[in-house]
């Protein structure tokens, strides 16, 4: 891994969206409740069902669920994004938003972790996208290269996107702007800032990180 100073695969033969919400049935479960925040001892993952919800066209690459977990959103080869309303228990019927636009592969995806209504795509198309997940609208970062890594860092501020050429753009969201870009003579892959927003890291093609 890489750190830098902060100055400036998916299932083959999916044809379809399958996020699967994995649960426990409370009627197979043993020894009693556990206390909130904690886990029963001897839970068997066994015991766990799940469900398959259906949207996209292809394979799907990227899945993730927003700050507060109440929505799931998924970016799709089909040049979509969905945002899923799941319930947990599967009470009520599942809701689903398309969020479409890009004209490649949507290849990752990341929440705001301070806003739980908006989703940030990254695209083969050279784009961004900030969506608003209740209405469907975005706004669009033009970039220079494929995009295949989006992250967020903690105060929402700032989104790093990775790009196929292994270069690395931090975006400033206030102003929709590229505010720093680095390209690197190997290859890059997945990218992080920590916690507090001090440290950036990056995960390499030699071997180290």
């Amino acid at each position: 891994m890489v750190q830098i100073s902060p100055s400036p695969q998916p299932h083959a033969a999916a044809a379809v969206c399958r996020e699967r919400i994995m649960e426990g049935r409370e009627d197979d479960k043993k020894g009693g409740a556990a206390a909130p925040g904690s886990s029963a001892p001897g839970t068997r993952f066994k015991n766990l069902v799940s469900r398959e919800y259906y949207s996209h066209k292809k394979k799907v690459h990227s899945v993730a669920w927003n700050c507060i977990g109440t929505k799931l959103a998924s970016g799709s080869i089909d040049h979509t994004a969905r945002v899923w309303s799941i319930d947990p228990h599967g009470h009520s019927k599942v809701k689903d938003i398309e969020l479409k636009g890009h004209s490649d592969s949507v290849d990752q995806l990341c929440w705001d972790p301070k806003h739980p209504d908006t989703v940030a795509t990254a695209a083969a198309d050279k784009s961004i996208r900030l969506w608003d997940a209740r209405s469907g609208k975005c706004q669009v970062v033009e970039l220079s290269g494929e995009n295949i890594n989006i992250t967020y860092k903690h105060d929402g501020t700032h989104i790093a996107v990775g790009n196929k050429e292994d270069e690395l753009t931090i975006v400033d969201v206030r102003k929709l702007k590229p505010v720093h870009k680095q390209k690197f003579p190997y290859e890059i892959n997945e990218i992080a800032w920590n916690k507090t927003g001090d440290l950036f890291f990056i995960t390499t093609g030699l071997g180290i990180c």
